[in-house]
Order: C-alpha cells, then sequence, then structure tokens
C-alpha cells in the first residue's frame, strides 16, 4: 500500500510567533521606545535648566563672563530641546516649520545625539554645585551615546520610515525674477 507522507510544517521564526501573539507586524512596531527617550528628554531638559540656573545664581563676580555665557547657553539649548520634545507628541504645523527651518537636525535620532552629548559637555562648563553638573553632564551624555545606540541597532524603533522630501517653497518674487 502508499507509504505514509508526513508533512512537517514550516518553524515559525520568533518575530511571526511574537506578531501572531501581539498582532503587530514589522509595519507597525510599538513607538514606546521613541516616547520613553521624549519622556526622559523632557525631564533632563528640566535638569539642565536647573543646572544652568544654579550656575547663574552661584556667581559672585559679574567678571566671570565664561561661565555665564555657558549657563545661558545650556539654558537655551535645553529649553529649545525641551519645546522640540513637546511638540513631538502634538504636532503644531507653524512650529514644526519653524523647528524644520532653524533646527532640522533635531528631526534625526543621530544628528540629535550628538547635540545631546554636546549639551552634556557643557555641563562640565558650569559653576555651582559639582554633584549638580557632573551628574546632570554624565546623564546628559550617556543617554545622546544609548540614543545613537539604539538607533544604529533597529532605527524604526525612532523613526517611522524614510522621511517624505518636500522641496522648499520660493519666495514669490522669485519666479518673476527668473521670466525675466
Amino acid at each position: 500500500p502508499h507509504a505514509a507522507v508526513t508533512r512537517h510544517a514550516p518553524q515559525s521564526t520568533d518575530r511571526e510567533r511574537m506578531s501572531a501573539v501581539t498582532g503587530q507586524t514589522d509595519e507597525k512596531k510599538p513607538k514606546w521606545v521613541a516616547i520613553a527617550f521624549r519622556s526622559f528628554h523632557i525631564g533632563l531638559c528640566a535638569f539642565m535648566c536647573v543646572t544652568a540656573v544654579n550656575s547663574l545664581t552661584s556667581e559672585s563676580d559679574i567678571e566671570d563672563t565664561d561661565a555665564i555665557f555657558v549657563a545661558v547657553y545650556v539654558f537655551l539649548f535645553a529649553v529649545i530641546l525641551f519645546l522640540f520634545e513637546v511638540t513631538q507628541f502634538k504636532t503644531v504645523p507653524p512650529i514644526e516649520a519653524a523647528y524644520r527651518a532653524n533646527f532640522g537636525f533635531l528631526f534625526k535620532p543621530l544628528s540629535k545625539a550628538i547635540f545631546i552629548v554636546f549639551i552634556g559637555f557643557l555641563q562640565f562648563g558650569l559653576d555651582g554645585s559639582k554633584a549638580l553638573r557632573y551628574s546632570c553632564g554624565i546623564i546628559t551624555i550617556a543617554d545622546g551615546v544609548l540614543l545613537s545606540l539604539v538607533y544604529c541597532k533597529d532605527s524604526s524603533l525612532l523613526v517611522d520610515g524614510p522621511e517624505k522630501y518636500t522641496p522648499p517653497v520660493p519666495p514669490p518674487g522669485a519666479a518673476r525674477s527668473q521670466e525675466v
């Protein structure tokens, strides 16, 4: 008679099993990593502002301009990053357009990570509480390095895919000058 034919089901991969359990496919990965980084950056910006204000209030001499400038820069950079991260939760088109025009590097994870590391090194130039500035600097640098490592490991955890290119809109007078 006939030999029994046994067919083995193909082995499913971990990824396929996980998508069967969670109902998520590769196209729709969880965005909790990006949300966690944004939330952490918001808290970190508040910490950076505290260290900058601490440095400004501990200045006893107005002649110490280098520490004052570093504190002002740290404060401004922290506010810029804070507002950027807040607007990523709820996009406001005019604010996003202003950020894209002036701070477009914040929209790419690697350039944002470099910016965060830069701010972290600025922390070491502040005056005031040594423990406060060193802890904030080390945490900020570690955050920037971790952000870049996560992006290099799996970029889809932080970005939705390739960014769609939208060419800049020429000013109204530019079209007329080309016609003449």
